[in-house]
């Protein structure tokens, strides 16, 4: 990810200016105002969540540092996994689905495609709108609002981290007003100890430097992230987004290669399969089962 590459060219490009102007940079190593900002912002976080959202935050987070998301080869399986299971309706009917359904994990069927199964979630929301498609009792503006609840919900708790983030990013200038505030309380108070006017001078800088520390971080650190996982909680919605479109065009009488193409269509462009890479896919199950 860029995160790491734009930390290193925002704090470099500040320090550097900062040598210019004439400025120490062992100045800024005031450890307590960090001390006092950083205890604020951590003792914040875990007091404004819950821990459900404090374990996805620090999954999120990990993720920012890796090739974490579905990838172009991975939404390929997940179109071709959905069009194998329209196909399979169509072709057997819907009862011999059942088994692959109730037990996905054991199905040759999924284990033909890993990195969906590696996706716990994403194959429960696959089963459970299969099981309802296949009782027959629901119709399709009932599949249609009962799936848009779902992502909906889904979406929000995918987004949870990224407004946590985005909160503590407008806490931060705050907190380093508050160690500010206490730099400059200590310094008054050494007044009353006779401190020379060059030791209350590096007082006052070094309270300064909290203010400092707080408008850089909540900008240049934490807002990032912020966004960053904003957009990796998007992508990592938009494979939901695709089988609920997939399910109600089949659901609309599509045949199964042209509602996987209604799903695709959803995907960002940068994961989606092209659609001779998805026709490849779809080709090659063709084969293996008229092989088989």
């Amino acid at each position: 990810m860029n995160i790491p590459i734009g930390w290193f060219v925002a704090l470099a490009g500040s320090l550097y200016g900062y040598s210019l102007m004439g400025g120490h940079i062992g100045d800024l190593w005031v450890p307590e105002e960090y001390l006092v900002i950083f205890g604020a912002a951590i003792g914040t976080l875990i007091a404004s969540n819950k821990w459900r959202n404090l374990k996805n935050l620090f999954a999120a987070f990990a993720g920012i540092f890796r090739n974490a998301g579905h990838s172009r080869t991975t939404n390929l399986q997940l179109l071709c996994l959905m069009f194998e299971l329209l196909q399979k309706i169509r072709r057997d009917g819907a009862l011999k689905l059942e088994s692959d359904i109730n037990q996905p994990k054991s199905s040759p069927l999924f284990q033909k495609y890993p990195k969906v199964l590696y996706n716990p979630r994403l194959v429960e929301f696959i089963t459970d709108y299969f099981r309802l498609m296949m009782d027959g009792l629901v119709t399709l503006q009932q599949l249609d609002s009962v799936m848009s609840q779902e992502t909906e919900t889904i979406n929000q708790e995918f987004m949870e981290p990224s407004h946590s983030m985005m909160t503590l990013a407008d806490s931060m200038p705050a907190f380093g007003i508050v160690a500010a505030i206490v730099g400059v309380i200590h310094t008054l108070g050494s007044l009353k100890a006779g401190s020379s006017p060059s030791d209350t001078g590096a007082m006052i800088a070094a309270a300064l430097t909290g203010t400092l520390v707080g408008v850089f971080s909540a900008y240049a650190i934490f807002s990032p992230i912020s966004r960053v996982l904003q957009q990796m909680a998007d992508a990592e919605l938009k494979p939901y987004e695709a089988v609920r479109e997939i399910l109600i065009a089949h659901y609309s009488g599509f045949a199964p290669m042209t509602a996987v193409e209604y799903g695709r269509k959803v995907l960002y462009t940068d994961q989606r399969p092209s659609m001779m890479e998805l026709q490849a896919g779809v080709q090659s199950v063709t084969e293996s089962r008229a092989q088989g």
